[in-house]
């Protein structure tokens, strides 16, 4: 398996993220690896795993800034997208 360069994901817009591939831990210590996927949710939008719809991060409202979802302890954006 090839991985690809890691890109810094908060200052990106949810049509960047979309679809690229990322590697998260949540806190218990899993390890989620998919693609990210849009989903607009009123003043929000929220980037999902592909397969799960887990909240990944957090975009606009109230911060008005990209956020991990609660259940993540850390993410890996990578370059690669499907």
């Amino acid at each position: 398996m090839n991985v690809s360069e890691s890109i810094n994901w908060k200052p990106l817009t949810a049509d960047q993220l979309d679809g690229r591939r990322f590697i998260a831990r949540t806190w218990t210590g899993s390890v989620i690896d998919s693609h990210l996927t849009i989903h607009h949710i009123g003043p929000m939008t929220i980037m999902t795993d592909q397969d799960f719809q887990i909240p990944i991060i957090l975009i606009g409202a109230p911060t008005q800034s990209n956020t991990l979802g609660l259940t993540l302890r850390s993410i890996n954006v990578l370059k690669e997208r499907i």
